[in-house]
């Protein structure tokens, strides 16, 4: 019985990497087929989603000031 079940979940695995690998060879096959061809494929430029949060603010520099032991040293 656990032979049958682990061969069950065994294809399910392999035809579950058959269908994501077909699935990115569809997407790229134009790509493919370009390179084949020693064609350039067209470039398509998505913008990029960014987010800028205001929680977390840079600190502003402050300079340095010198304590009286360390100025009568120099």
């Amino acid at each position: 019985m656990i032979a049958a079940i682990v061969t069950i979940v065994f294809l399910a695995a392999t035809w579950a990497a058959i269908v994501a690998i077909a699935g990115s060879l569809e997407a790229n096959l134009g790509k493919v087929s370009a390179a084949l061809r020693r064609e350039t494929p067209a470039l398509t430029l998505q913008p990029a989603a960014m987010r800028f949060s205001p929680r977390y603010p840079q600190a502003r520099s402050q300079r340095a000031v010198a304590r009286p032991a360390l100025r009568a040293a120099a």
